[in-house]
């Protein structure tokens, strides 16, 4: 069953990507990566505006995108995703979004033992500008 595009849909499917065997998980990840526009639409059901506005994200920084998720979700971590609900005053003015990716690693070690292995956080913001702001 399809989801809506918003921070619970995205926490339902990530729910059950993370659900699924590590084989079948990869399946999943293996074809986000691959064709993340198809694997979103067959996943999210999306409005009119969120499909056009899919098609129109730059496709080297969406393919960055859908690799660190895919990538978290490969190593049962979850990812960050937020996205805001727009006021009336933006829907009217139809305000642009802004797409936050953040990808950090943090890894640590303590003298005589090995590295801990790195650990990897993947956050997602979608955010509404404010009308008249660039």
């Amino acid at each position: 069953m399809k989801q809506n595009f918003d921070s619970v849909g995205v926490s339902d499917i990530e729910t059950q990507i993370l659900g699924l065997r590590p084989s079948e998980r990869r399946l999943e990840t293996d074809y986000l990566r691959a064709q993340p526009v198809q694997w979103i639409n067959e996943h999210f059901d999306l409005t009119d505006r969120q499909s056009e506005q899919l098609q129109s994200i730059d496709s080297l920084y969406l393919q960055r995108i859908a690799a660190g998720v895919a990538d978290s979700w490969d190593q049962g971590r979850l990812i960050t995703f937020y996205m805001e609900e727009p006021t009336a005053r933006q829907i009217v003015y139809q305000s642009p979004k802004d797409i936050i990716f953040s990808r950090q690693s943090k890894q640590s070690q303590t003298f005589g033992r090995q590295p801990s292995e790195a650990l990897e956080q993947v956050a997602i913001w979608i955010r509404y500008r404010l009308p008249g702001t660039q």
